[in-house]
């Protein structure tokens, strides 16, 4: 008898292949980070929310959005907020500063643009907003992605880390925002897109496409990790690829070699996407796990840091190519 859910394959969106993951086992674990976890229904509940919002500033076709953020669930529960309205996601590198992410942020147009309070990673763009034609900054609280009681504590233990939203008609809280369209429907778009940074917009065809390569190579582990900022298409795809699959990804937002090394050795993923650089940081810094059966990286990575990533965590190691 073929698997009930066997009928995904024939969707035709990344939203609606999560969303079908969602009403089979809405109360399965999807998104993990910070010790705190997202069920399937909690993520598409908040992704429509993050709908709404967005379709109150216009975001669509016309009017993209902007992703500044580390590896965070916001990111992957924004960006399939952004398909759902047709528009395309544009991903800003967070490690990139003055003229880099300037140019970024020009490619985001008059669209929406959403971050998070960290005020070191604030301190990178408040200074190039008005470099921009940016209509609006939706900010995320940090606080909001913590589990209880770290989310009440983290304003008194990590003083200094967490930035205040400025007094700007074009800056508001992502949450305060969500609050009022609680409920609110929301009408799709045409098909949405991905910015990759040569300013190639990758339609959702050929998403669902590399997804569907990428899946073929995981087969069924069902533990996923994401060890690569969201600076291009390419992470933006693998980050949702498991969603559409009805796995559990586990997202890193620091991605120095020690954190990744204790994330594969506590979290026991069976698939690590990683890129260039944690791929370097990892042959020479092995984690003492050998759980990792597949590790997933980018066509840049040479073939030696390949073979040596093989070697130092005992795990099969490909390239995907991509959208």
């Amino acid at each position: 008898m073929a698997d009930a859910t066997d009928s995904l394959a024939e969707s035709n969106c990344v939203l609606t292949r999560v969303r079908e993951r969602a009403g089979i086992a809405g109360k399965s674990a999807a998104l993990a980070t910070f010790g705190r976890s997202w069920s399937y229904g909690e993520v598409m509940a908040r992704s429509e929310r993050i709908a709404g919002a967005l379709a109150r500033l216009d975001v669509g076709p016309e009017r993209p959005l902007g992703l500044l953020l580390p590896p965070v669930p916001t990111a992957a529960m924004a960006a399939l907020a952004a398909l759902r309205l047709g528009a395309t996601v544009v991903p800003c590198d967070p490690m990139r500063s003055g003229e880099e992410l300037r140019d970024r942020m020009q490619a985001i147009g008059s669209g929406v643009m959403v971050t998070l309070d960290l005020t070191r990673l604030q301190r990178r763009w408040i200074g190039l907003l008005d470099q921009t034609e940016l209509s609006a900054v939706l900010v995320e609280k940090m606080a909001d992605l913590l589990p209880f009681p770290r989310n009440l504590l983290m304003p008194l233990m990590r003083g200094g880390e967490i930035a205040a939203v400025p007094r700007d008609p074009r800056l508001a809280a992502l949450p305060r925002l969500l609050q009022k369209d609680a409920g609110a429907a929301v009408q799709a778009g045409p098909s949405g897109a991905l910015l990759d940074t040569e300013s190639r917009s990758v339609g959702e065809d050929a998403i669902l496409d590399a997804m569907g390569a990428l899946t073929d190579l995981a087969g069924g582990a069902r533990r996923w990790l994401l060890a690569h900022h969201l600076d291009d298409a390419w992470p933006l795809a693998a980050m949702l690829t498991p969603l559409t699959a009805g796995r559990e990804l586990m997202m890193l937002p620091r991605l120095d070699a020690r954190t990744v090394a204790a994330a594969l050795n506590h979290e026991q993923p069976q698939v690590a996407v990683l890129s260039g650089k944690v791929a370097v940081e990892l042959a020479a810094s092995p984690p003492d796990s050998g759980a990792l059966s597949l590790a997933v990286v980018p066509p840049h990575v040479p073939e030696n840091v390949r073979e040596e990533l093989a070697h130092a965590t005992g795990a099969r190691v490909v390239v995907w190519q991509g959208p």
